[in-house]
Protein backbone atom coordinates (compact mmCIF):
# COMPACT_ATOMS: atom_id res chain seq x y z
CA UNK A 1 0.00 0.00 0.00
CA UNK A 2 1.42 3.35 -1.00
CA UNK A 3 1.62 6.25 1.45
CA UNK A 4 -0.79 8.26 -0.75
CA UNK A 5 -3.42 5.49 -0.47
CA UNK A 6 -3.24 5.67 3.32
CA UNK A 7 -3.45 9.47 3.31
CA UNK A 8 -6.38 9.50 0.90
CA UNK A 9 -8.32 6.93 2.95
CA UNK A 10 -7.62 8.85 6.15
CA UNK A 11 -8.74 12.11 4.55
CA UNK A 12 -11.97 10.52 3.31
CA UNK A 13 -12.58 8.96 6.73
CA UNK A 14 -12.05 12.28 8.53
CA UNK A 15 -14.45 14.08 6.19
CA UNK A 16 -17.13 11.41 6.60
CA UNK A 17 -16.63 11.30 10.36
CA UNK A 18 -17.09 15.06 10.66
CA UNK A 19 -20.16 14.94 8.41
CA UNK A 20 -21.87 12.36 10.62
CA UNK A 21 -20.52 13.56 13.98
CA UNK A 22 -21.93 17.07 13.47
CA UNK A 23 -25.17 16.19 11.70
CA UNK A 24 -28.48 17.01 13.34
CA UNK A 25 -30.39 13.88 14.25
CA UNK A 26 -34.06 13.49 15.10
CA UNK A 27 -35.09 12.45 18.60
CA UNK A 28 -36.35 8.92 19.11
CA UNK A 29 -40.16 8.86 18.99
CA UNK A 30 -40.21 6.10 21.62
CA UNK A 31 -37.89 7.33 24.38
CA UNK A 32 -37.24 10.96 23.33
CA UNK A 33 -33.44 10.83 23.40
CA UNK A 34 -31.36 12.56 20.73
CA UNK A 35 -28.79 9.75 20.97
CA UNK A 36 -29.79 8.52 17.52
CA UNK A 37 -27.96 7.59 14.33
CA UNK A 38 -28.41 7.63 10.57
CA UNK A 39 -28.81 4.08 9.24
CA UNK A 40 -26.50 3.13 6.37
CA UNK A 41 -26.40 -0.14 4.43
CA UNK A 42 -23.29 -1.98 3.27
CA UNK A 43 -20.09 -3.32 4.72
CA UNK A 44 -16.72 -2.01 3.59
CA UNK A 45 -13.63 -1.17 5.61
CA UNK A 46 -14.23 2.57 5.77
CA UNK A 47 -17.83 2.26 6.93
CA UNK A 48 -16.92 -0.40 9.50
CA UNK A 49 -14.38 1.98 11.01
CA UNK A 50 -16.87 4.85 10.91
CA UNK A 51 -19.55 2.76 12.64
CA UNK A 52 -17.08 1.79 15.36
CA UNK A 53 -16.07 5.39 16.07
CA UNK A 54 -19.15 7.56 15.46
CA UNK A 55 -22.36 7.13 17.45
CA UNK A 56 -24.41 8.92 14.78
CA UNK A 57 -23.59 6.28 12.14
CA UNK A 58 -25.40 2.91 12.34
CA UNK A 59 -24.19 0.30 9.86
CA UNK A 60 -26.28 -2.71 8.91
CA UNK A 61 -25.47 -5.51 6.42
CA UNK A 62 -26.81 -5.33 2.87
CA UNK A 63 -30.55 -5.66 2.70
CA UNK A 64 -33.63 -3.56 3.30
CA UNK A 65 -33.27 -0.88 5.95
CA UNK A 66 -35.65 -1.38 8.88
CA UNK A 67 -35.70 2.43 9.30
CA UNK A 68 -33.76 5.54 8.33
CA UNK A 69 -32.78 6.24 11.95
CA UNK A 70 -31.65 4.12 14.91
CA UNK A 71 -31.96 4.91 18.61
CA UNK A 72 -28.74 4.06 20.45
CA UNK A 73 -30.60 4.17 23.79
CA UNK A 74 -33.62 1.91 23.22
CA UNK A 75 -32.03 0.04 20.28
CA UNK A 76 -35.00 0.56 17.92
CA UNK A 77 -35.14 1.63 14.27
CA UNK A 78 -37.54 4.43 13.28
CA UNK A 79 -38.46 6.86 10.53
CA UNK A 80 -39.17 10.57 10.77
CA UNK A 81 -42.33 11.80 9.01
CA UNK A 82 -41.51 13.41 5.65
CA UNK A 83 -42.73 16.86 6.74
CA UNK A 84 -40.66 16.82 9.96
CA UNK A 85 -37.07 17.93 9.35
CA UNK A 86 -34.27 16.01 11.07
CA UNK A 87 -33.52 17.57 14.43
CA UNK A 88 -37.05 18.90 14.93
CA UNK A 89 -38.80 18.11 18.19
CA UNK A 90 -41.37 15.35 17.86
Amino acid sequence: MAANDTYDRETVYQKLYQQFAWMEVPPCPRCGTCNTASVQVGVIGLTIRLAATCSKFKLIPNGPKPGNWFCNTCQQFFDVPYDQPAGAKA
